[in-house]
């Protein structure tokens, strides 16, 4: 399956750096998947797609630190393997509105953005960190979440605007 993951890579170089990260975090990757879907067949798959999704990517994110990189692995498997399980149970998911915030955030120091950043919820995080820090454009979080594209929009719209609102709270103490 390896040889596959490789055929979406053209770089060389980049080819042994997937297969460094494939080998070393492919156990992560499966507890990971198998703690959420209570199933080592779904997880494999999961996980399966999890790689194909970041193979297709590898050569915006491979320059992020290993423990970065695993990170956005990690973050995808989760996603994958929870999409998957919403279809085999069937669990309604929630809709967003159609009023998406797109305006710049206050200006705040970077003690100040941390601090209201961990105030956030995880998944209010993940999608601020694939946007802000990795510079994933919509479709690239949208894959990585195993969203639609208009669903990674309006994530990142309510998490910036929960930031916001953070940080206008702060700056009113």
């Amino acid at each position: 399956m390896l040889s596959a993951y490789m055929a979406l890579i053209d770089d060389k170089a980049l080819c042994s750096e997937f297969e460094k990260l494939y080998y070393n975090s492919r156990i992560t990757a499966m507890k990971t998947a198998v703690s959420i879907l209570h199933s080592s067949a779904l997880a494999e798959e999961a996980v399966s797609e999890s790689y194909f999704k970041l193979a297709k990517c590898f050569q915006k994110v491979h320059s992020l630190p290993s423990h970065k990189l695993r990170s956005y692995l990690v973050i995808t498997v989760k996603n994958t393997a929870l999409t998957m399980l919403r279809k085999e149970t069937a669990v309604e998911t929630v809709e967003y509105d159609d009023e998406l915030d797109h305006s710049p955030l206050p200006d705040a120091g970077t003690e100040r953005l941390n601090e209201c950043i961990s105030q956030l919820s995880d998944t209010d995080k993940e999608v601020l960190y694939l946007r802000v820090t990795l510079d994933l454009e919509y479709d690239e979080i949208a894959s990585a979440l195993n969203i639609s594209q208009e669903a990674a929009r309006a994530r990142l719209s309510y998490a910036r605007k929960k930031l916001r609102r953070l940080l206008e709270d702060i700056g009113n103490e």
